[in-house]
Formats: structure tokens, C-alpha cells, sequence
């Protein structure tokens, strides 16, 4: 099959998206309640007319004098992602229709999110970065969602993108820095402190979480799971270990304060997802299947727990507290979960490398981590209580059905998706099932485990012995959120543009300054130049 098959399900969603809404108007209201349904299969159906035969690549504009080539791949990977973006959608609309999930905005969002997870090279990943930032910022001001974070995230966004494309200039001539911004960006790509506020943490609808944060880091993983086939560089183990302790202690202080369910989300899918570039860097020849496996089991961890507010929302008691101990166990990364070989194979891999500070991290903050949210799913109920219909129970099953397959068959499925996926889930069975290394095995099983039963033994321990005013733990968390820092740039900023304004107002008044300022410019391309 030709290469340029993979521009078929990029190209669909804003065409498929505009039928929609012109074929919306002129159906009844059951049938328009299918046609979302019936738009994402086509979607899913087009994903998967991909994989044969296998990895496609697409050049579209290539400049060698300049070495930016424009490219996009879709190989088993990419694949994958995209199929878990666009199968808790299904669930989610069956189970509650989202506000207007269809229109113009959120399909640019999830067309941006498909460009940056099949970007091939440096210039395409900047491109469709800065694409997905622009989006997520017009979709949050049409909506009227966290309008006023809103340019924050847009900011962040294109700072991290800019510290990327410098991170890519300096790959041949200074490859060790150049890693080093690299990895600083795309630790920025997934939201993680101290770029935290680059997503919205919830919008108007429970759903629109999923716009904003479960489709967005799904295509940041996917950058990061390329990293060494787009970028042909080491990942920094050294700045990924610092940066992923660090998001460990602040989620964890974030979240045991917090007392939202909807905010709990969002710092356990931060917690959760630092385990992707920290696989990616201790993984070894295992490190691809690792992260991949961890960084599915984060997004459908978001996807129960946004079910499980949708279910308390909508007043159906009946199973809320299952799904919600649904998303606890995918986040936990237990037996019978998507990410259990990950996320074991990652703690034996830091027995390897004598990552015991980071071990003892990672057992400690998970206790503190899963303790909140285990006391989140008790108390989870609505004030009434009715019986869910058809349509939500499909799907549940849905997304419970495609939990189990990424579950039960991850063997087949690393199989399935490309060779060099297979490879490193046979390295991963190496270190999990036939291995040698006992002692780690047990060491990091204990890890994984003690935390999830200790923390429910805890769940129901205080967490505000102090008032919030007063407490040190709710003052370090209100510092570590950064505002006071915003607050700051932006009064710089400001004098900044006072300071401009003032220049501009003396050169229009005095043109000689015009003349000066072009002979400095003239006089600095010269010395660089020279």
C-alpha cells in the first residue's frame, strides 16, 4: 500500500467532523446520538488500515541544504496511541454525550495531537507542536475554559517549543546539550512541574479532560517513545531521574491536600506519566515496551476515573466506586493491568542501576498518593440514584474490553506493532519473568505492591490537621504552584512593553533614531559575518 495512506485518518477527523454537522441537522435526534459513534469507528478503521504492511513514512517537503525535512510516519506505535485517544471517546459519549465533543475546536485539538504523534523529524515534531498549542488555546477561549490560564499555557507552550528547536540545533555540533533541552522539552511536552499549568486541569464538561489532557499526553508520549528512532540520541538518565523525583514529592504534596476529585486527576496522571520518560532512560533494551505500556495504562486510568465522575454526575451509584477503583488500579500498574510488566520491569531495571533513593522515592510517594484517592472513591456517589441505561453500560464495556485486550495480550500486541516493539517486550519478560536478578524482582514487586495495600489500610487518615492558612504543607504547596512567579514575569513583562512603547513613541518623533537603530542591526550582521 502506498505511504501516503497514513494522511487518511490526520486528514479525516476535521472532514469527517464537518459532514457531521452538516448531516446533524437533518436526522432525528436518536440517530444523531449514533453518529458520533459511527465517526470514530470510521476513525478507528482507518488506524488500523494502516498496519499493513507495516511502518509507513511520508516525506512531504525536504530542504537538505538547510536539513529541515518535513515528514510523517505511522508505524505500530504511533498506531496504538492513536487507537487509545479515540476509544475512551467512545466510551465517554455513550455513557454521557459530551458538549458539543464534535465541533470545530476539540477536532483540531485531536487533529494537532495525531500531527505531533506521527511527526518523523525534528522540524515536522516543532511544527505539529506548535500546531497542538495553538489549538489547545482557541479551544479553551471558544469554550470559555480557564479563559483566564488560557495564555499561561500558551506561553509555556511555545517556550518549551522554542527550547526543542535549539535542543535539535545543537545535535550535531553539541550532541550532550543538545539531548539535555531536548529531554527539558518534551519533560515540558507532558505537563509535568514546573510546566504544569500547560494543560487545562478540567473544563465546563468532565470530558473535556480528556481533550485536554488524556489525547495531548498520548502524543507527547508518542514523542517520547521515538525519541531514539526520530532523534538518534541517548536520553539524559540523569536530568529524567532529578526532574521525575522532583514531580514525585510536589504531586504527592498536591494531592494530599486536594479535595476535589476532578483536580485529584490531574496530579495522578502527572505522577503516573513521569514513569514514561523515566522507563526511557533506565529501561535499557526494554525501555520502549516499558514506557509504552506505562504510558497507556496512565491514559485509561484517566479515562476510568473521568468515567467515574460522569457516573456520580449523572446520579448512577450503581458501579461508581468500581470504576473509580478501576482508575486506581490501571494507575497502580497491578497484575492484570496494562502497565504491570512496565511498571515492575521499571523497578527491577532501578535494582540494576542501584537506584535506591529512587526506589524508596517512588514506594513512599505512592503510599501517600494512593491513599487520597482510594478515600475519593468511597465517599464517590451522587444524591439520587437511578438505574444507567443500554447505551452507558455499552460503554462501559467498551472501554472495559479494550482495558482487559491491553491487559491480557500485551506479548501479542508487542508482536503485532513492529519488530523493535517485540524485541523490547521479550527484553521486558527477561527482566520480569526469565530473569536471573530473583532479589529485584522481589525487591521492586514489593514496591509495587506494599503502597497499594498500605494505602488503603491509611485512606482514611486526616489530611488537614492544621488550617489551611496556617499549615506549612498548604503554604509550600501554594508556593510550589508557581503563580507568584507568573505574577512576576508578567509585571516584567509589562514594564517590558511600557518601555518599547516609550521607545517607539521618541523614534516616531525622531526619525534619526530609525537611522541608528538599522546602521547597530547592519553593524551586528556584520560582526557575525565576520
Amino acid at each position: 500500500m502506498p505511504d501516503w495512506i497514513l494522511l487518511l485518518p490526520i486528514v479525516f477527523p476535521p472532514l469527517g467532523a464537518l459532514g457531521l454537522a452538516l448531516l446533524s441537522a437533518r436526522v432525528s435526534e436518536r440517530v444523531r446520538f449514533w453518529l458520533a459513534p459511527v465517526f470514530l469507528i470510521l476513525e478507528i478503521a482507518l488506524l488500523l488500515f494502516n498496519i499493513a504492511p507495516g511502518t509507513h513514512r511520508l516525506v512531504i517537503s525536504n530542504w537538505q541544504a538547510a536539513g529541515f525535512t518535513i515528514a510523517l510516519q505511522m508505524d505500530g506505535i504511533t498506531q496504538l496511541l492513536a487507537l487509545t485517544m479515540f476509544v475512551p471517546l467512545i466510551a465517554l459519549w455513550l455513557i454521557a454525550p459530551p458538549r458539543a465533543p464534535f465541533g470545530l475546536w476539540p477536532i483540531l485539538v485531536v487533529s494537532a495531537a495525531l500531527l505531533l504523534a506521527s511527526a518523523a523529524t525534528p522540524v515536522t515534531i516543532y511544527v505539529a507542536w506548535t500546531l497542538l498549542d495553538l489549538a489547545l488555546f482557541v479551544w479553551r477561549i471558544a469554550h470559555n475554559i480557564q479563559r483566564d490560564q488560557a495564555n499561561h499555557g500558551f506561553m509555556l507552550g511555545a517556550l518549551a517549543g522554542l527550547i526543542f528547536f535549539g535542543g535539535t540545533s545543537l545535535i550535531t555540533t553539541r550532541p550532550a546539550e543538545g539531548a539535555l533541552l531536548i529531554g527539558l522539552a518534551l519533560w515540558a511536552r507532558l505537563g509535568l512541574f514546573p510546566f504544569h499549568g500547560l494543560y487545562p486541569a478540567q473544563g465546563k464538561d468532565r470530558s473535556e479532560v480528556w481533550f485536554a489532557r488524556g489525547i495531548p499526553l498520548l502524543a507527547a508520549s508518542s514523542v517520547w517513545l521515538h525519541w531514539d528512532t526520530t532523534l538518534n540520541l541517548p536520553v539524559t538518565a540523569p536530568l529524567i531521574g532529578v526532574l521525575a523525583g522532583v514531580v514525585f514529592v510536589i504531586t504527592t504534596l498536591w494531592l494530599w491536600r486536594e479535595e476535589q476529585p476532578a483536580r485529584a486527576i490531574d496530579f495522578s496522571a502527572a505522577y503516573t506519566f513521569a514513569f514514561v520518560p523515566l522507563a526511557l532512560a533506565f529501561g535499557g533494551d526494554a525501555a520502549t515496551a516499558f514506557g509504552l505500556w506505562l504510558a497507556l495504562s496512565a491514559a485509561l486510568a484517566i479515562a476510568w476515573f473521568e468515567i467515574a465522575l460522569r457516573w456520580r454526575a449523572e446520579n448512577r451509584n450503581r458501579w461508581a466506586r468500581l470504576i473509580w477503583f478501576a482508575g486506581i488500579f490501571s494507575l497502580a500498574s497491578i497484575p492484570l493491568t496494562p502497565a504491570f510488566l512496565g511498571r515492575l520491569g521499571l523497578l527491577v531495571a532501578l535494582t540494576e542501576y542501584s537506584q535506591w533513593v529512587m526506589l524508596a522515592l517512588i514506594g513512599v510517594t505512592s503510599l501517600f498518593i494512593f491513599a487520597p484517592l482510594w478515600n475519593f472513591g468511597f465517599t464517590l456517589k451522587g444524591t439520587e440514584e437511578r438505574a444507567p441505561t443500554r447505551a452507558e453500560y455499552a460503554g462501559l464495556i467498551v472501554l472495559a474490553l479494550f482495558t482487559g485486550t491491553l491487559a491480557l495480550a500485551p506479548m501479542m500486541i508487542a508482536h503485532a506493532l513492529a519488530p523493535a516493539v517485540g524485541d523490547a517486550a521479550e527484553r521486558a519478560l527477561d527482566r520480569v519473568i526469565r530473569t536471573n536478578d530473583l532479589i529485584g524482582v522481589i525487591i521492586g514487586a514489593i514496591i509495587l505492591l506494599a503502597p497499594v495495600i498500605a494505602s488503603y489500610i491509611l485512606r482514611n487518615m486526616p489530611r488537614g490537621l492544621h488550617p489551611a492558612s496556617a499549615s506549612w504543607e498548604a503554604r509550600l504547596a501554594r508556593a510550589l504552584e508557581l503563580d507568584w512567579l507568573e505574577q512576576v514575569i508578567a509585571n516584567v513583562g509589562l514594564q517590558i512593553s511600557a518601555a518599547a512603547r516609550s521607545s517607539i513613541t521618541i523614534a516616531e518623533e525622531n526619525p534619526t533614531v530609525w537611522i541608528l537603530l538599522m546602521s547597530l542591526w547592519i553593524a551586528i550582521f556584520i560582526i557575525i559575518a565576520r
